[in-house]
């Protein structure tokens, strides 16, 4: 175990009086080789006596430690054999890479330098395309406190009013900005329901800010103006509209006679207001559900209150592939099913609802289907029971008729609630006079 080279300068050093710790550490240092201090004192005490007189337990002791520290050097060596093989093989994988590299740099063909032109003058597509705003879940008439929101949210009449101006600013911007590429004569602004707040819930008849049909006026004023701001600036504005469950005149949600609902009550006002501007026009069906005609492509839309499941993709998937199942039973009862201007097509390839108080976007296969936000944002119900928030929003789309849905945009509406609002919200005792020119 004591290096064979090392025994004379052990006896020696301890002679000169070095100490056994200070010979141990001098042993390590020189020939890398820990031996503790005692094993050392143990050889030196052999070497001064007779071989009769050595201790055998401490022989055996010392014949230990040596197998231990071989082993130990084994397995070192190996360990190092095999760092060595794995450096090896990395260097020569680098350098075969570094060839191919090389080679490809020095032997591979380059194409031709072209000339820089400067971008050709701006054009736009030879295809007009429709602009989609959608409005939906205006909630008109709640009142959100922003002290029971942790100040994440307020809503009420006027907030309603600036974000609905702010709105229709943005559509009218967006639109202009689209023009860039394209011409886009038609406007069309589904409404998918829920436009006021309604009492079918005990706290909303106590907190709201007026009965359902102030808060029905209020909202078909309003957005009346919005409409008629942007009337001017589209050849075409379609609305087509389809009521949701919060306007509903039952406790219980109804299957017959939906469309009693404020809603519908809403879309009839907003279409007697809006009755002299000759390229608006409205599409008010009574059933809960509409296909509508987007560029060529037929679009189902409704609220999304018949869909169980809150909301999941799963739940939304099932309530879609079952509407495609009722709409093609149109196929064989073609000459009976009729809506009220014409016959309604068999089938469909995109989706529009709301319901869900957020913006998402499915892959349906033949298209999408859109969830369009709500103009109302989050509320105590969503904070409280779901944990869940998101801000107020409505989406906008753009179809072309060759390639159906062509982009998408949101518009963040609580960005415009310290904006006042171009929209008169104050109702008259006449109604028909409140309405102002804008």
């Amino acid at each position: 175990m004591i290096p064979e080279q090392a025994r004379l300068e052990i006896i020696k050093k301890k002679q000169e009086g070095e100490t056994w710790t200070g010979i141990s550490q001098w042993i390590e240092e020189e020939y890398g080789i820990p031996i503790h201090r005692t094993t050392v004192q143990r050889w030196y005490d052999r070497e001064a006596f007779s071989e009769d007189e050595v201790d055998q337990e401490e022989l055996l002791e010392s014949i230990e430690d040596r197998t231990k520290l071989d082993k130990k050097v084994a397995t070192y060596k190996a360990e190092l054999n095999y760092y060595k093989k794995l450096y090896q093989q990395v260097i020569s994988g680098d350098a075969k890479k570094d060839l191919i590299v090389e080679a490809i740099q020095t032997y591979a063909p380059t194409f031709d330098a072209v000339p820089i032109k400067p971008p050709p003058a701006k054009g736009k597509s030879s295809k007009a395309q429709v602009m989609v705003a959608v409005l939906t879940d205006t909630h008109v008439g709640e009142e959100v406190f922003a002290p029971q929101m942790m100040s994440m949210n307020a809503y009420d009449y006027d907030i309603f009013n600036r974000r609905l101006s702010g709105w229709a600013n943005q559509v009218l911007n967006l639109a202009t900005y689209r023009r860039n590429i394209c011409n886009i004569d038609e406007l069309m602004v589904p409404m998918l329901g829920d436009m006021i707040s309604g009492d079918i819930h005990e706290e909303l008849s106590r907190t709201n800010l007026d009965n359902c049909m102030m808060q029905m006026m209020h909202t078909a004023s309003s957005i009346s103006q919005a409409l008629m701001f942007l009337a001017p600036h589209f050849k075409t504005i379609k609305v087509p509209c389809v009521v949701g469950n919060h306007g509903r005149m039952t406790r219980k949600p109804p299957m017959k006679d939906k469309y009693m609902d404020w809603d519908y009550l809403a879309y009839q006002w907003m279409a007697a207001f809006c009755a002299n501007q000759k390229n608006i026009h409205f599409d008010i069906p009574k059933s809960f559900a509409h296909i509508v005609d987007i560029a060529g492509k037929n679009v189902l839309m409704f609220h999304g209150d018949a869909i169980s499941g809150g909301g999941s993709s799963a739940s939304i998937s099932r309530m879609i592939g079952n509407m495609r199942g009722v709409i093609q039973f149109k196929q064989a009862l073609e000459s009976t099913i009729v809506e009220h201007d014409g016959v309604m097509p068999g089938n469909f390839s995109d989706v529009l609802m709301g319901h869900f108080h957020r913006v998402d976007v499915m892959d349906i296969g033949t298209g999408a289907a859109y969830i369009c936000g709500t103009m109302k944002g989050g509320d105590e119900f969503a904070l409280q029971r779901v944990q869940a928030i998101t801000p107020p929003k409505q989406v906008v789309t753009y179809w072309h008729p060759d390639y159906g849905n062509v982009g998408l945009e949101v518009i963040y509406l609580d960005r415009f609630d310290d904006t006042p609002s171009m929209f008169n919200s104050t109702m008259k005792d006449v109604w028909a006079t409140t309405y102002a020119k804008v």
